[in-house]
């Protein structure tokens, strides 16, 4: 029977009528053509002197992910989920906008016609572009443009990702880092360059769509993080904690957690252990225990962007005295940094003012001698 599956699924698929359209819930707005204009106009401003290359998320969603996500500054800059594969090229010298879309992906080996843009114009309506070309075309048009740009624009990871091989090979995963060499391989006659710094400083300033996008995740997160909280007690897994988080996330109206909730209990709070979950098959999965601390660091994600609260929970429901101590001064310098933020501040000196305000606490509390 287990080898008949797939031939069982693919019968069923071939024989059922044409799909609808999916009727999807919008929870917040997308940027408008508008907005879309005025981030690539700051851009080619910043590097008017070369060609611009934002990769979409390549791949569909893993199984296990509760939904796909698209590449950040490929949204970013177009406003568009659900074309994996697309590539958005900015071109500065001639003030174009190209994308070029890939034919319509097919899991389980059924196409997915919905997501065909060059046959449904409609999914890239109102990202404010001046052509949209398949991606079978890329490889000529950018060897035209070159021959009078030499000059390519590329993003990079926020954090170098995990080559997947040893030193000294060609890396087996990450996307950026994949990207260029294929760049590289294509167009040797290319000079490749960096445009993260301003990428980066365009996207720490947010949109009024991008801060009411952030305010519902907020907002989501919020609530996810108190059905998280109430869920902490003597006896009760850190999974179970977690699934709390999840469905609250989804109760709110997001897609889902921002990333796989975190719930770690007595030990596994600790940055030094929490880190494991990253490797470990179970999540480091415990019962918690009266007495014991649990980290709580969660998020929701809704319009391509993601929540992150964290906080710390008795699990016996109330603080000793020495865990108040410390929370206080947690909260003595988390206020302090948020006094030290103002226009024009640098990020390390807001966090030099906690810890500032944190050392001034503790030296005046004598519960902490």
């Amino acid at each position: 029977m287990k080898r008949s599956f797939p031939l069982i699924f693919l019968a069923i698929a071939s024989c059922t009528p044409e799909p609808p359209e999916p009727v999807g819930v919008p929870t917040v707005s997308p940027p408008s053509a508008v907005e879309l204009d005025a981030r690539r106009s700051a851009l080619v401003s910043a590097h008017p002197d070369g060609l611009h290359i934002f990769p979409a998320n390549p791949a569909e969603k893993a199984m296990e992910q509760p939904s796909w996500i698209q590449a950040p500054s490929f949204q970013y800059f177009s406003g568009l989920h659900g074309l994996p594969g697309a590539v958005l090229v900015v071109d500065a010298p001639m003030g174009r906008t190209v994308l070029f879309v890939a034919p319509a992906p097919a899991p389980f080996g059924v196409p997915v016609r919905a997501l065909d843009a060059v046959a449904n114009p409609g999914l890239v309506a109102g990202a404010a572009l001046d052509e949209v070309l398949p991606t079978s075309q890329f490889v000529p048009w950018l060897t035209g443009r070159l021959e009078r740009v030499p000059v390519v624009y590329l993003d990079e990871p926020r954090r170098a990702p995990p080559a997947g091989v040893p030193a000294g090979m060609r890396p087996v995963q990450g996307a950026e880092a994949l990207w260029e060499l294929s760049l590289r391989d294509a167009f040797p006659q290319a000079q490749l360059r960096s445009n993260a710094e301003t990428v980066r400083r365009l996207r720490w300033r947010k949109s009024a769509t991008e801060i009411a996008t952030l305010r519902f995740n907020a907002e989501a997160s919020g609530a996810a993080l108190r059905a998280g909280m109430r869920t902490v007690a003597p006896g009760v897994t850190q999974r179970q904690a977690e699934a709390a988080v999840v469905g609250a996330c989804i109760q709110a109206g997001a897609e889902g957690p921002s990333f796989w909730p975190w719930m770690q209990s007595g030990p596994n709070a600790h940055v030094g252990s929490v880190v494991r979950s990253f490797l470990d098959y179970h999540h480091l999965n415990r019962v918690m225990t009266a007495g014991e601390l649990v980290r709580a660091d969660i998020g929701c994600a809704s319009g391509g962007y993601g929540g992150d609260v964290g906080r710390t929970v008795p699990v016996s429901g109330r603080f000793t005295p020495a865990q108040t101590a410390v929370w206080d001064l947690l909260v003595t310098g988390y206020l302090a940094g948020v006094g030290a933020m103002a226009p024009g501040v640098e990020i390390s000196r807001v966090a030099e003012a906690s810890r500032e305000g944190i050392a001034r606490a503790a030296e005046s509390d004598t519960t902490l001698a």
